[in-house]
């Protein structure tokens, strides 16, 4: 695996010209995806993935040189699948109070996180790779813009700093998931957003 430096090229996948192509990629990519869920991304190896799409080695790398190439590839198809989500929030939501925007942030985000679990394994793969910088600059762009959209609007500063603090929020209520307090720890967390966005701004200076 290289360097989490972020300016290292990846090498990047091969794109299929044909259905049956892209059937397989889509088979190994939904392979990869369990995997690195069930094992993690570093314990994953190329050779799991293949087994378990059934397909050969060589036509894993035929569309992927390499297990990085895989991970990005399917990483930014689910931040494009993401990114559409946000639009239509901000469509759905624009113009309400601050409090209402991050309930249905907080809602949004996590429905994403349960239905591509391994979003969060990626997203979050310690090191900065490359290949995650600009998915993560604009899922932060775009939450904060929908705080600036709320009536009143809040601080480009404090919208900013929310882009940051609400994912990492719904991450700590996904990693306790399958404990018997599971509900308490999400109503806990969705609570103390509610909280914070509902104190007026000059008091919070």
């Amino acid at each position: 695996m290289p360097s989490g430096n972020a300016r290292a090229p990846t090498v990047k996948s091969r794109a299929p010209q044909r259905r049956r192509g892209r059937e397989r990629v889509a088979s190994l990519q939904a392979a990869a995806a369990k995997l690195f869920v069930e094992k993690g991304y570093d314990a994953t190896t190329m050779t799991e993935i293949a087994a378990r799409a059934g397909a050969s080695i060589g036509s894993l790398y035929l569309f992927f040189p390499t297990k990085p190439s895989l991970a990005e590839a399917l990483l930014i198809e689910l931040a494009e699948i993401l990114s559409a989500r946000l639009d239509g929030l901000r469509e759905r939501v624009g113009g309400r109070r601050a409090a209402k925007v991050g309930d249905a942030l907080f809602d949004e985000l996590a429905d994403f996180s349960r239905a591509h679990p391994v979003y969060g394994v990626l997203i979050d793969l310690p090191g900065e790779y490359g290949w995650r910088v600009g998915v993560r600059a604009r899922r932060r762009a775009q939450i904060a813009a929908l705080f600036r959209d709320a009536q009143p609007p809040l601080r480009t500063a404090q919208a900013e700093h929310l882009a940051v603090i609400v994912p990492q929020l719904l991450r700590v209520a996904l990693i306790t998931s399958g404990r018997p307090d599971a509900e308490g720890v999400m109503a806990e967390l969705r609570a103390m957003l509610r909280h914070h966005l509902e104190w007026p701004q000059d008091e919070q200076e």
